[in-house]
Parts: structure tokens; C-alpha cells; sequence
């Protein structure tokens, strides 16, 4: 059984999926993620060396200067995907936080925010409700939801978008990008 996990924690730092599985820490440190079209992009800015705290930044590009469009008082290590609600007229965000807490249940593995206002977040063990694998990191002594983020996508023929992660090799789960729940459609 430690080798099956050994060799699935390997897989998956191969695979470079998002599960933070590493045996040692890695330091915060700040980066840009651009969103759709690269019209927009996230400006993530850590306050200290580990953990959420810090801000992310939301820009539009614009020729003279960018312009500011969405604050948040968190740091989302594992990084961020954007995505555009043409519905709402905003930038929505899908979080990814690998490492805030030490159960499951109280572990935030993804959070989904909305023109400034976070709309839901999901733990480990709601991923695992899901269907989503969960690994055990002796190093941190913490356990997380195996995941892949895959993209912000359209649903054809419509103006609803949502975010998609995979969680099994034949498996996919869909975030409305208004609601931060399953998109059920």
C-alpha cells in the first residue's frame, strides 16, 4: 500500500497536478496568472513565507494603464484560474489553497469568488463526497484532495461558463462560475 502511494504521489508531481503533494515546504512568492484572452490577469502577492495570508489582485490591461478591478485579503499558493461571466459583467476566480488546514474537513481546497466577494469554497472532504481520491503528506501531516485544474470553460450555445477539475482518470467536476457549486445543467 506505501508503494501504491509512493508511486501515486509521484505520478502526480510528474502529471504537475494541483495537490501541493511535495515532501518538503516551498516557500510563498508572488506571481501573475492571466486570464481569458489575457485581457485580464490576477496579481498574487504573499505576506509571509507560508500560508494564505497576502492579497490577490484582479486588472483589466488597458493601453495607458491597467485598471484595477477586484481586491482580496487572501494568497492562493497553488494559484489561480480566471475566467469572465459575461452574465455578471465580472471576473470570476477558482482558488487553489493546498496546505490551510490539518483535517479534511476543515481543509480549503478550492474557493470560488465573484467580482471581489467570495461565493464558496470546498474542503477536502467534500471533494472526497465527490469522488476525488485524498493523500496523506506525512510532512505536513495534512490530507488533500487529488485534482487537476483543467480550465474555465463555455457551455456551448449559452453565456454560462464554468470552472472544471478533474478528479479520476474519467472524472470531472464542473463549478458554476455565478454560484461556486456543481454546475448541474
Amino acid at each position: 500500500m506505501k508503494t501504491l502511494s509512493a508511486l501515486l504521489i509521484a505520478l502526480i508531481t510528474l502529471l504537475g497536478l494541483s495537490t501541493a503533494s511535495a515532501s518538503k515546504a516551498v516557500w510563498n512568492r508572488p506571481y501573475v496568472q492571466s486570464g481569458p484572452g489575457g485581457i485580464f490577469y490576477a496579481r498574487c502577492i504573499p505576506k509571509e513565507k507560508l500560508g494564505s495570508a497576502g492579497f490577490t489582485e484582479i486588472f483589466e490591461v488597458q493601453k495607458e494603464q491597467d485598471k484595477l478591478l477586484d481586491h482580496y485579503d487572501w494568497f492562493a499558493k497553488g494559484g489561480v484560474i480566471l475566467g469572465w461571466s459575461p452574465i455578471a459583467g465580472k471576473v470570476a476566480v477558482m482558488a487553489i489553497h493546498p496546505g490551510t488546514a490539518a483535517k479534511p474537513d476543515k481543509q480549503v481546497d478550492l474557493s470560488f469568488s465573484l467580482g471581489g466577494k467570495l461565493l464558496k469554497s470546498w474542503t477536502t472532504a467534500e471533494l472526497k463526497g465527490l469522488g476525488a481520491e485524498v493523500i496523506h503528506n506525512d510532512y505536513d501531516r495534512e490530507d488533500r484532495a487529488i485534482f487537476q485544474t483543467v480550465a474555465c470553460e463555455q457551455i456551448p450555445n449559452t453565456n454560462e461558463y464554468v470552472f472544471t477539475i478533474q478528479i479520476a482518470a474519467n472524472k470531472k467536476l464542473r463549478f458554476d462560475i455565478l454560484t461556486g457549486d456543481i454546475y448541474s445543467k
